[in-house]
């Protein structure tokens, strides 16, 4: 199942939810995909930029994989999941880094054991094991950790997010 959908599909969520004032949008592109692209800013103690949308993942997923053209910075995949047992959302989501080159498309698999759960910039140990039955929405961030030079422009073009195959 793709998970880039139309930009009407994603909710935008930066740093302004703790102060900050780093701004992004996200547009369609015309070859198909969306434009994900703001600026981070330190000020006010911000620091990221995030858009994300509701998702789900065929049972035996054993990850995602990103295709995307790029702007030389690191980006974050996060998905969020729920309990299975009650259905709710947990409060903590999972996520991975995937690198991106200028001007460049690539294609970056992101396997379950290289997601890492967190919960407001916090690691969570005792987060049970992801799986993908259990995907609910994704999300695409970046923070002043993956931007080149810690704060500035970006510009992420999404071409496919997918489950990597069983």
């Amino acid at each position: 199942m793709s998970g880039v959908g139309p930009a009407s599909a994603w909710q935008i969520l930066n740093d302004g939810v703790m102060g900050g004032v780093s701004d992004s949008r996200v547009r369609a592109l015309p070859e198909g995909g969306v434009r994900f692209e703001g600026v981070v800013r330190l000020d006010h103690n911000g620091g990221f930029a995030s858009m994300r949308r509701p998702w789900t993942l065929p049972a035996g997923a054993r990850g995602v994989q990103v295709q995307a053209r790029g702007d030389g910075n690191r980006y974050r995949l996060t998905v969020y999941t729920r309990d299975a047992a009650s259905g709710r959302a947990w409060p903590f989501s999972y996520h991975a880094v995937f690198e991106t080159a200028a001007g460049a498309t690539a294609v970056a698999p992101l396997p379950w054991p290289q997601f890492r759960a967190g919960f407001r910039g916090r690691a969570v140990p005792d987060a049970p094991p992801l799986a993908a039955a259990d995907v609910i929405a994704v999300g695409i961030m970046i923070t002043r950790d993956e931007h080149r030079e810690g704060a500035g422009a970006f510009v992420l073009d999404l071409v496919e997010i997918a489950a990597l195959a069983t």
